[in-house]
């Protein structure tokens, strides 16, 4: 399994579908590979109520399987107006889920082209407990 072909297989989950309220669904597709090579696909979700990134998406079904280690991660997004393909870092929001699903998902590695990756411990700036001042 290269990064390469986790890329082509996050790139075939893009599915964008617009809702006639305006709403983006689809249009980002994430693969997570568990600590057991198991991998779990998602796609994210935009509501008005609350937005859910692809990679949690795929998380949900990682740990609705009862599996909550990550080896690997990738996200990818196609711009539709050139066709060229992104891989995309984590936000904040996922970067955190991801480790509070499981501490050791922060040696997880992030893809974040199709040579490089960080682990996601690297993609936080001061995630260590901090030592205490007094």
């Amino acid at each position: 399994m290269t990064n390469k072909d986790l890329i082509d297989q996050a790139a075939q989950l893009i599915r964008p579908h617009q809702t006639t309220s305006g709403r983006l669904f689809g249009d980002v597709g994430a693969v997570v590979v568990t600590a057991t090579g198991n991998r779990y696909v998602g796609v994210c979700v935009d509501t008005p109520s609350w937005g859910l990134c692809a990679e949690r998406s795929a998380m949900a079904a990682m740990i609705s399987n009862g599996e909550y280690r990550l080896r690997k991660l990738v996200a990818v997004w196609r711009n539709q107006k050139t066709g060229q393909l992104h891989v995309l870092p984590p936000c904040g929001v996922c970067r955190e889920f991801i480790r509070q699903v499981n501490d050791e998902n922060l040696d997880a590695e992030i893809i974040l082209d199709g040579e490089r990756t960080k682990t996601l411990r690297e993609l936080i700036p001061e995630c260590d407990w901090p030592e205490p001042i007094t």
